[in-house]
């Protein structure tokens, strides 16, 4: 038989130094955990829509998720070209986002990641 853990007794200023730690590692723990559904400030672009573009792709789109097994017929791609400033983007959007709006009206769209240019 193994002899048993002795674990040596603390003072008083080691518990509570312990309780402290623990208790603000707990406070940050929780503080992230209510603020990771706030969105990001100053990720979104807004400018000027200055073509509307639709490209003829149509395909059935199968996706397997918790409800089950869902099928989608998509058109093709709809894009809009978006001046901010001086320079342009192409911005994917659903159907219903492209006919709603027209050339020449205001848009906003989420930020698109920089990446490394050739």
């Amino acid at each position: 038989m193994k002899a048993p853990l002795v674990v040596p007794t603390t003072t008083a200023r080691e518990l509570i130094v312990g309780v402290c730690i623990g208790t603000v590692v707990l406070g940050l723990i929780i503080y992230a955990v209510l603020n990771m559904g706030t969105g990001v400030t100053g990720n979104t672009l807004s400018g000027i829509i200055t073509e509307k573009r639709f490209t003829a792709q149509p395909e059935e789109q199968v996706t397997i998720g918790k409800g089950g097994v869902h099928a989608s017929h998509v058109d093709g791609e709809y894009v809009f070209e978006v001046s901010v400033g001086t320079r342009p983007y192409e911005v994917w959007v659903n159907k219903k986002t492209y006919e709603a709006k027209r050339v020449g009206e205001p848009f906003v769209f989420p930020r698109p990641a920089e990446g490394k240019r050739p």
